[in-house]
């Protein structure tokens, strides 16, 4: 059996633990920037994810902004969250009623209230009263009973929360001397609504204004 010289192979061997040292570090070297780049990418993904989170919460927030601004302005222009005006509500029922040629409305309004905060919950600094306006009246069909409620509704002066509404029959010929002919009234209602409205502090009782 010969012998292998090695000086003879000496060059090509260090060459080529050489090119295998410089491969490996190659190879190790690309791993290790790929796996640095997969972390990038993830990361990066990671930060798309939050950012379109964020995003969707930022176009919820807004919508629930418009939402409550919508509400809030509702509100101001109900008349909610203004002083009451009881002078309107007097005169929408009386404009109403001579629209409606209803003779014998009569009308009485409490003296305003503040509400027990226990039972409503309100914000601080924020009280919430109630006035109650009560009213009766005979009517020529049931639908004079809803247009009566609807242009209170209307009225800039609060919420309006009908109470009790008690609609009977009761038939009622009354001579309409303006006109020169005869009513024939086959309803009677009589109704509870309050209004409520928001302040800063108590009001004082106002006293409170009838129509016999």
């Amino acid at each position: 059996m010969g012998y292998i010289q090695f000086s003879l192979i000496k060059k090509p061997v260090m060459l080529f633990l050489a090119l295998l040292f410089v491969s490996i570090s190659l190879f190790s070297g690309s791993f290790y920037y790929k796996q640095v780049q997969l972390d990038k990418e993830r990361a990066i993904k990671s930060q798309i994810r939050s950012a379109r989170a964020n995003m969707a919460n930022i176009a919820q927030d807004k919508e629930l902004i418009n939402t409550y601004q919508s509400m809030y302005s509702g509100l101001i222009d109900r008349g909610f969250l203004s002083d009451e005006s009881r002078l309107s509500w007097v005169e929408q029922l009386e404009l109403t009623a001579a629209r409606l040629e209803l003779p014998d409305l009569h009308y009485q309004i409490d003296s305003q209230s503040e509400l027990n905060q226990e039972l409503y919950s309100t914000p601080g600094g924020v009280t919430l009263f109630k006035s109650q306006l009560t009213f009766q009246t005979s009517l020529l069909h049931e639908g004079d009973l809803l247009e009566l409620i609807a242009d209170l509704q209307a009225l800039p002066s609060g919420l309006l929360v009908v109470e009790h509404c008690e609609l009977s029959r009761r038939n009622k010929t009354v001579n309409n001397s303006e006109k020169g002919n005869k009513l024939n009234f086959k309803f009677h209602t009589l109704c509870d609504v309050s209004w409520y409205t928001t302040g800063e502090s108590a009001a004082p009782d106002s006293p409170s204004r009838s129509k016999a």
